[in-house]
């Protein structure tokens, strides 16, 4: 039955409580002014309703809005339609988003958008054996959810390996929907390895440019974590293909300080469990203390940050975020997570904006306040380091998405089926991660934080 859709937008929230805290120095609901960080295109007074740049996506021709709804948390055909009356055009989604509830608002959402003028695209994992009928199989059920004869692209999703970018059965149905006008272009997305093996997300990105048959990707790329984005966004614009970007802002996992007299309930139980496996009370202490002591430096280090800009909430942060990466002409369209109508007419103002110098002076020092509690999205450069094997990168993205994107229940699982609900090999480690650490991140600390977030009580 075809959701029904509300004419006249109904009542619009924005949930607040899933943002990341940085560093105890952000919080939600701070009530500081965006303007002076924004300088509005053409001298505007007052930021735009709609959006007012498009880019051309690479070799496709299709002009995108530089900003685009992405599905992970879209349930509700309102808000789609919403999203393209203020001129969003580019539609990302996936056949797992939401169990398969954000294809099914676009498909809802079709009768008042003009086919022909938006850019859908969808994912599909792949095993790597999977056949060719297999694949245009769960394609015609993605086009059955969004109810359209066609998606404009079909991403291979998730790829954490250079083998998989020559996936036999995915090119081979690629070939025959294209044939059949059912999809249009080739596309894959990556976050880097998913486990301890794996390549990063610049080898397999990279790789997929000099390949010659992706027509576009998504990856990852924001003010902290920028190299690897830069260096793809390059290789992207040499051989025309489109550029999507996601995890725009990047996320501060909050660790709880370090105090042997006074220990939180988690510090408490990962005490027992260390004493458990042999270590006195005192040695399981020290221990502690030293996987802390770096994460305690850097809280002292976010205190002139604190001082000159007072307290900062995370909307600014994001916003600002978000708006840096709109400033590279590179990146044709970045993906934001639109779960209501609240946070698309906070976003689509920043479509054609530049930041003003105040807004790079806040991002500039935010870096250098914050540079060692950003685990880098896609990152792995820790992994050879560790004797156990722990796929850091991965779990920080799941703490990512339980935190800052809403899917706690899906970060749960995810991180369940990742390590069986523990990352107890880096209780006593003596962390060789964090030397192998370019950033200088306390990962052992970040990692237990995440334990404490997404392990099943």
């Amino acid at each position: 039955m075809q959701q029904k859709l509300h004419q006249n937008y109904p009542d619009r929230r924005m949930s607040r409580r899933n943002f990341f805290q940085f560093g105890g120095a952000i919080i939600a609901g701070s009530s500081l002014s965006m303007r002076p960080m924004i300088d509005w295109i053409d001298g505007q007074d007052e930021p735009p309703k709609k959006i007012v740049q498009y880019r051309t996506l690479g070799r496709t021709g299709f002009k995108v809005s530089d900003i685009a709804m992405g599905g992970t948390r879209s349930t509700d055909a309102n808000v789609v339609r919403y999203a393209y009356e203020r001129g969003i055009n580019y539609f990302d989604t996936g056949e797992t988003y939401t169990r398969g509830a954000s294809e099914r608002a676009i498909g809802d959402a079709q009768p008042f958008m003009d086919r022909k003028k938006i850019f859908i695209t969808t994912k599909l994992h792949l095993n790597p054996n999977e056949t060719v009928e297999a694949i245009i199989g769960r394609l015609h059920q993605c086009l059955e959810r969004l109810k359209t004869d066609y998606v404009d692209a079909l991403f291979m999703h998730g790829v954490n390996q250079v083998s998989e970018l020559d996936h036999a059965g995915y090119h081979a149905a690629i070939q025959q929907l294209k044939a059949e006008g059912r999809v249009r272009f080739a596309g894959l997305s990556c976050h880097g390895p998913r486990r301890d093996e794996g390549d990063s997300m610049e080898q397999v990105c990279l790789a997929a440019a000099e390949d010659g048959r992706f027509d576009i990707m998504l990856f990852i790329y924001n003010f902290m974590n920028r190299e690897p984005g830069e260096k793809i966004l390059a290789a992207c614009d040499k051989k025309k293909i489109g550029t999507t970007g996601m995890k725009t802002s990047p996320g501060i996992l909050k660790v709880d300080p370090f105090d042997p007299e006074n220990l939180t309930e988690q510090q408490e139980e990962n005490l027992n469990r260390m004493m458990a496996r042999g270590m006195t009370r005192e040695q399981a202490i020290q221990r502690m203390q030293e996987q802390f002591k770096s994460q305690q430096e850097s809280y002292e280090k976010t205190r002139p940050f604190i001082e000159k800009y007072g307290i900062t909430s995370q909307e600014q942060l994001r916003l600002l975020s978000i708006q840096w990466v709109l400033q590279n002409p590179r990146m044709h369209t970045v993906c934001v997570s639109f779960a209501d109508m609240e946070l698309i007419d906070k976003v689509v103002p920043l479509s054609g904006t530049k930041l003003s110098e105040a807004g790079q002076r806040f991002l500039e020092d935010f870096e250098l306040a914050y540079n060692i509690q950003y685990c880098r999205h896609g990152c792995h450069l820790c992994v050879d380091a560790c004797p156990h094997h722990v796929p850091v990168s991965t779990i920080m993205r799941y703490a990512y998405y339980y935190a800052c994107q809403g899917r706690e229940k899906e970060a749960m699982v995810k991180y369940a089926r990742l390590m069986g609900g523990e990352v107890s090999p880096c209780l006593g480690c003596e962390a060789p991660c964090v030397q192998a650490c370019p950033y200088g991140v306390a990962v052992s600390a970040n990692l237990m934080q995440a334990h404490a977030l997404l392990r099943f009580a």
